[in-house]
């Protein structure tokens, strides 16, 4: 009789552990995914415009800008990362800004990234 009970413990307690390891494994709990958001400007414009097609990197996932310059990036590890932004056509202007990432939450970046374009401004039209 007394294995049997130690038995009974030790399966409720690896029931217990498991339901734990997949809530926390699977994203369970309904709470938003572990991510950045924030926006991409091209800052040789005035006002600055938004710029799409922007490949954004952080903690090694990656989204692309949509038209309006916005972006997420989701499934990044929690962390502190640079965030980096790569295009054809524009180059990010500054030091990559650093985001702290918080487990179950989607962190925006408090300024947009500023892109300009490739090497010297063309010369001045007749």
């Amino acid at each position: 009789m007394h294995n049997s009970r130690q038995w009974t413990i030790m399966v409720v307690i690896a029931a217990i552990a498991l339901t734990g390891w997949l809530i926390a494994g699977c994203g369970g709990g309904g709470g938003p995914a572990t991510g950045v958001s924030g926006s991409i400007v091209l800052m040789d414009t005035v006002p600055a415009e938004p710029v799409g097609g922007v490949t954004v990197t952080v903690g090694g996932q990656q989204s692309v800008s949509n038209d309006n310059g916005n972006f997420g990036v989701t499934g990044v590890p929690v962390g502190i990362w640079e965030v980096v932004a790569t295009s054809g056509l524009w180059e990010q202007w500054g030091a990559p800004p650093e985001v702290v990432v918080v487990a179950g939450q989607t962190t925006a970046l408090g300024a947009p990234i500023l892109m300009t374009g490739f090497g010297p401004p063309p010369p001045p039209g007749p």
